[in-house]
């Protein structure tokens, strides 16, 4: 058994060994621009690259806790690759049959590559180990996980706002569509009656100027009836007859340019009527929770926007066609209620 002196030796042996091995590049081992294009260790180089590679991995790592025995296997180990390499360093073309002896040193590297390694496996397993600490690869698992649960909470609650957010918004953009959409058809509405109104103005003038030239021309025929007196039959037929036909197209006036009037006032107050009903739609809607009684309120708009009413200024008629609304309702709430029974 080895005294803590000789165990304190053979590690700082070893670990001198890794250091100087360590920094050795196998690139160099190859000597193909030292020797020749078909002489040379190329072959041999993947060999040392494997084995250097072991060995600048342990030398990065603690090996204090690693037997007597397995410090004087990597001592043995290391000690080969280095005469290994040595060999190759040495070699010259300056020899009988050099290709066969270089051809015989790779085959003696790729040959004692499983018995140099061996040693190095253990250690190596167990040196990784000890570097790796599980304890704070464990805390910082719950930190990750504790900090993912927590974001996962917070990304489901900011997910609820902004479906709420997006549902209160959908909803104000309907309900905004909809006032759009009844406002935009109110629009049109007194955008026609506006037109209307101003065709019925126009008529008007028409109107009181035909009525005044018809009575300014009664006027003067009556006077002319008193200082002009006809003097034969056929001039008095004559007379009668003409005053007769331009009184008559004067009055035809009258009475067109009124009635133009009338029906361009009765299209106004209709249009001007329909606009009103769209406009304070929205407000009896909202104002009930009920759907039969909005269904009812519903009808009425539309009763109000399609069905020709009396307005005051057209002739009387026959009543137009209507709907009722409680029918209306009726029939839709009827078959729910025989479905359920």
């Amino acid at each position: 058994m080895a005294t803590l002196e000789q165990r304190q030796e053979m590690l700082k042996k070893v670990q001198d060994q890794l250091s100087e091995i360590s920094s050795t590049d196998a690139n160099t081992l190859a000597r193909t621009s030292e020797l020749s294009p078909d002489i040379n260790f190329k072959e041999a180089v993947p060999y040392f690259e494997e084995m250097l590679d072991i060995c600048k991995q342990l030398n990065q790592r603690d090996i204090l806790r690693l037997t007597t025995q397995q410090l004087n296997d990597l001592s043995g180990s290391i000690t080969k690759i280095a005469e290994l390499m040595q060999e190759v360093r040495q070699f010259t073309l300056n020899q009988n049959t050099p290709g066969d002896v270089c051809k015989n040193i790779i085959t003696k590297v790729s040959n004692s590559y499983d018995n140099i390694m061996n040693p190095f496996m253990l250690p190596l397993s167990f040196t990784a180990t000890q570097a790796t600490d599980y304890a704070k690869i464990e805390r910082e698992a719950k930190g990750y996980h504790l900090t993912m649960k927590t974001e996962a909470e917070e990304l489901s609650k900011f997910l609820k706002s902004v479906r709420s957010e997006a549902e209160n918004a959908l909803s104000a953009v309907k309900a905004q569509a909809a006032e759009a959409g009844v406002s935009a058809n109110a629009q049109i509405f007194i955008e026609d009656a506006n037109k209307h109104n101003d065709s019925a103005v126009k008529w008007l003038k028409a109107t009181i100027i035909m009525a005044i030239v018809t009575l300014l021309t009664a006027i003067s025929t009556l006077v002319v009836a008193f200082l002009y007196v006809p003097p034969d039959l056929t001039s008095v037929i004559q007379y009668i007859v003409a005053k007769l036909l331009v009184l008559s197209t004067l009055s035809y006036g009258v009475f067109w340019s009124a009635r133009n009037y009338k029906a361009q006032m009765h299209n106004q107050t209709l249009n001007k009527h329909r606009a009103n009903a769209l406009m304070t739609f929205r407000a009896f809607v909202e104002g009930t929770s009920d759907e039969r009684v909005k269904d009812a309120i519903l009808l009425q708009a539309s009763q109000a926007a399609f069905t020709l009413r009396s307005t005051g200024f057209d002739d009387p008629e026959k009543d137009s066609q209507t709907i009722n609304p409680v029918i209306e309702i009726l029939g839709k709430t009827l078959p729910q209620a025989s479905s359920k029974g």
